[in-house]
């Protein structure tokens, strides 16, 4: 259940609801905005603690959630979870755009590599510009890739301080938003939720728009879409990257070619290096069309 607490609850109004609701075997998230507190409830609710939190001082209404999440539910939180941070914001007012740079060694980098110099990069990677953020698939990213702050979408990432959770590629919004919930009950935190397309029998990718507008309805996490994952092929990049940000997706992740110039990428779906800023401008636009 969520309970929403008065604009003028006081703090140990709120304490005392809190600590009734622990007492009573509950696990309970706190969530504090400007004007008011609300109560993310997580256990077996029945109709009576309903009735009895709802007579608590300070508590303004009680609403017994039937969606299986709560915490991750626009119910618990109203507005839009922002995830800032050295990569950027992930959730905020204009389209997050990261980069997996790809090299002659591949895309991402092997564990025991180390992370590429400045001086080996295109200048904007190395002077930060115009993506937010590097991306890795390994479970062990580097701090940064030139001056970009970098970040891994490995399921198993470890000490990360941004986690994605990706979309199976056969679950809807519910599932997708469940497993979400299930990090947020452990107590994670930094959480984004990463698009990476349903899947085909043939093994062909579909970007779920659907999906993403139904999910950003019900829960308040940002949505990141991998277009690589999703495109297959560098041709249908530009075609799903706008389609997503059309669509709502707070963010996108573009491959780009950082090795010599003349070679061809020995990985899928990525885009030259000048053809990615391109894109990477045109989404800025649509972005703050769609926002504006």
């Amino acid at each position: 259940m969520i309970v929403v607490m008065e604009p003028n609850a006081s703090a140990a109004a709120i304490e005392s609801v809190i600590a009734f609701l622990v007492s009573a075997g509950f696990d309970v998230h706190r969530s504090s905005g400007h004007e008011r507190s609300i109560l993310g409830v997580v256990g077996d609710v029945t109709g009576n603690d309903v009735t009895v939190v709802s007579e608590l001082d300070g508590v303004a209404k009680v609403v017994r959630v039937s969606e299986p999440f709560r915490l991750a539910s626009r119910r618990f939180r109203e507005r839009p979870s922002v995830v800032e941070g050295p990569w950027g914001s992930i959730g905020g007012e204009r389209p997050w755009i990261a980069v997996e740079t790809v090299n002659a060694l591949g895309a991402g980098r092997a564990d025991d590599e180390a992370p590429p110099a400045s001086t080996e990069l295109p200048y904007e990677v190395a002077a930060g510009r115009p993506f937010d953020a590097a991306v890795t698939r390994s479970p062990h990213a580097p701090d940064s890739v030139g001056s970009l702050a970098s970040l891994s979408i490995h399921p198993q990432a470890s000490r990360q301080p941004v986690c994605f959770v990706e979309r199976g590629p056969s679950w809807g919004a519910r599932a997708w938003i469940l497993a979400a919930e299930r990090e947020l009950a452990r107590g994670g935190s930094g959480l984004v939720i990463l698009e990476a397309g349903g899947e085909y029998p043939n093994g062909a990718r579909t970007l779920e728009i659907a999906a993403i507008a139904r999910a950003k309805q019900r829960t308040h996490l940002p949505i990141v879409v991998d277009v690589a994952s999703i495109a297959q092929r560098a041709r249908y990049c530009e075609a799903v990257a706008c389609a997503a940000i059309g669509a709502g997706a707070d963010g996108v992740i573009l491959r780009a070619w950082t090795g010599r110039e003349g070679e061809i990428p020995r990985v899928p779906a990525t885009l030259r290096w000048a053809a990615a800023v391109a894109l990477a401008e045109k989404l800025r636009a649509i972005g703050a069309a769609v926002r504006g």
